[in-house]
């Protein structure tokens, strides 16, 4: 038992030590630690409320660069592996399908909470010289951004698993986008006169995460209250999710043939 709990442990070290290392990964964050930077100008062209076009432009960038991060380098750990052949070698150890990805799955989260931290210091930062602090809401807001790039993460694995980087990725995109316009998705089901386009809207409403509900960015900018229990239901519904596709890679990656 303490071997199968051992060796994803094992795997997400080495996981984090790669990604330590990774080009990619250190491009996005410099790009989101600039822009966020940047609004500190930005809000300077503005009349009053500075702290709205910060944090409007430092939550949005916090997202944007981790779903990048999570989606480029999560298919690359996976996908990326099979197709380069990198995989085998760790494969022929006495590790499981499960454990790698499992193992590669938490070693993501983990660089993906360390970027997180490391860009709501930079967004602290920037606030404090424009006069400004982070609130409660702001601090909700950048974790269930962590948690849903959490869930992008384990959907960028899924993909991974058994299709191309380039598909994987645009199909991971494709979440990200379509869970932010479920709403959307819906009334457009509502409106629609075509039987087909019902169905498959109705479908694609009750199959993809709902984004929008780990979304508190406008109530963080506006500084106000997160209400009350919206914070652990949403928590609870992105862990559930992310443990579902997780669940669904891995039953996928078992079966799949590698050669």
């Amino acid at each position: 038992m303490n071997d199968v709990l051992r060796v994803p442990w094992l795997i997400a070290g080495n996981t984090v030590r790669e990604l330590v290392r990774s080009k990619l990964l250190h491009n996005l964050l410099l790009f989101a630690v600039l822009l966020i930077a940047s609004s500190m100008f930005v809000a300077q062209l503005t009349v009053g409320q500075w702290d709205r076009v910060i944090l409007d432009i430092g939550l949005a960038a916090i997202e944007v660069s981790g779903v990048l991060v999570a989606i480029l380098i999560g298919v690359g750990l996976v996908a990326g592996e099979i197709e380069r052949r990198t995989v085998f070698p760790i494969l022929a150890r006495p590790v499981t399908r499960g454990a790698f990805l499992l193992g590669r799955f938490l070693g993501l989260c983990a660089m993906l909470a360390v970027s997180v931290v490391l860009m709501l210091g930079v967004l602290a930062g920037v606030l404090r010289l424009a006069g400004y602090g982070v609130s409660s809401s702001v601090a909700i807001a950048a974790l269930l951004i962590l948690l849903e790039l959490s869930l992008m993460a384990a959907a960028a694995l899924l993909f991974g698993s058994f299709t191309k980087p380039i598909l994987a990725s645009a199909f991971s995109l494709s979440v990200f986008l379509i869970g932010h316009l479920l709403t959307d998705l819906k009334a457009f089901q509502q409106r629609s006169h075509s039987g087909l386009a019902k169905v498959f809207t109705g479908v694609a409403y009750r199959l993809l995460p709902d984004l929008e509900l780990l979304n508190v960015k406008s109530l963080a900018s506006n500084e106000l209250p997160v209400p009350h229990g919206l914070a652990p239901a949403a928590a609870l519904y992105g862990a559930a999710y992310a443990a579902a596709l997780l669940v669904i890679a891995v039953s996928i990656f078992s079966r799949r043939d590698l050669k």
